[in-house]
């Protein structure tokens, strides 16, 4: 029987990410473009709730703020290609999801989006080291991203591998800029560490990305380890954004392990929708899917359960400003292809 309580424990301050989700079981332009990219075409979910809260207009509003200060983030010099290739990889066109979260996260507890900005970008930036390092052919081996071809195969593998050192050292040189802005100290290290754990640690991403490689191509695999995997590649990203956000905006233990659960759940049902909209592709390449195990009509009857329990976090906070989280996680939860 599915019971949403029982997916995780949430020890307080510390990652509340872990597995197993307990689902229930079944018994049955030019080169750049592709054609066959399920982003290049990404329609816009109408996104607003009982309040009257446009969650779309919310989205490309910040949007707009984030690509502007990922621009002035990585300007193209010296070194050309490395810097080229940095920008290729960050400013392609994305949800921009991680940086969303952060900032909302921010503001909900009282935090404002130009303190919060660099903590954005530099979680957007660690997200985008493993995109790119998913597309290798020592990894997932994808030639196409957002609709546009990968980094590796556009300026080579050895310079995609340099492209992800660069943005970690930029994404860490990025959180210490919060302190121009009146951020603690020992907020900033916090931000680091939690950071650096979830977003790069076997703790975390680099964890989960090991036990996909693991399994791929297996057979027998069972619904606990394909959750392993997802937990640690997925969650543990959007639960540092959250995190580190609403560290930035000065919230309390309390808001931070409700915010810690709020991205867990959140994040494991996009991870269950991106499933089911890379179904074909995962097919082809022999991959442990949710609908794999599970089938796609048991997968939207737990993608609507584990939003459900994302907003039930949200409980107890200005609901004006937790309106953008509510909207965050059901835009992710139903994208279309």
């Amino acid at each position: 029987m599915f019971s949403v309580n029982s997916m995780y424990n949430f020890p307080a301050g510390r990652s509340t990410s872990s597995f197993p989700l307990h689902l229930p079981q079944m018994t049955n332009g030019g080169l750049l473009f592709n054609p066959n990219s399920r982003t290049q075409f990404m329609k816009p979910i109408p996104c607003s709730n009982e309040s009257g809260f446009n969650f779309n207009a919310y989205r490309l509003e910040k949007l707009k703020s984030i690509n502007k200060a990922l621009d002035a983030a990585i300007p193209l010099k010296e070194p050309l290609k490395l810097n080229e290739a940095m920008r290729y990889s960050v400013l392609s066109c994305g949800k921009r999801s991680a940086p969303l979260l952060c900032i909302a996260c921010c503001e909900l507890v009282g935090g404002t989006e130009s303190t919060v900005m660099p903590v954005a970008c530099a979680m957007e930036m660690l997200r985008t080291i493993w995109t790119i390092a998913d597309d290798l052919p020592c990894m997932d081996n994808d030639d196409f991203r957002r609709g546009k071809l990968s980094t590796h195969k556009v300026f080579g593998e050895a310079t995609t591998i340099l492209v992800s050192y660069s943005l970690i050292g930029l994404a860490f040189e990025y959180i210490t800029k919060t302190i121009e802005s009146g951020v603690l100290q020992e907020n900033i290290i916090r931000i680091l560490s939690e950071s650096a754990r979830l977003m790069i640690g076997a703790e975390g991403v680099s964890g989960g990305q090991s036990i996909d490689l693991e399994f791929e191509g297996k057979s027998g695999i069972k619904i606990e380890q394909v959750e392993n995997i997802h937990v640690n590649k997925t969650c543990k990203a959007f639960e540092a954004a959250a995190v580190t956000g609403a560290i930035v905006g000065g919230a309390s233990e309390e808001e931070i392990n409700k915010l810690r659960k709020y991205s867990t759940y959140m994040s494991s049902s996009y991870q269950i929708r991106d499933d089911i909209l890379d179904e074909e592709k995962d097919i082809l390449a022999d991959r442990a899917t949710y609908p794999k195990i599970i089938g796609k009509e048991k997968c939207l009857e737990v993608i609507e359960k584990l939003v459900k329990e994302a907003e039930d976090q949200l409980v107890g906070f200005d609901p004006e400003k937790a309106a953008p989280l509510k909207g965050l996680a059901d835009f992710l939860a139903h994208l279309e292809g």
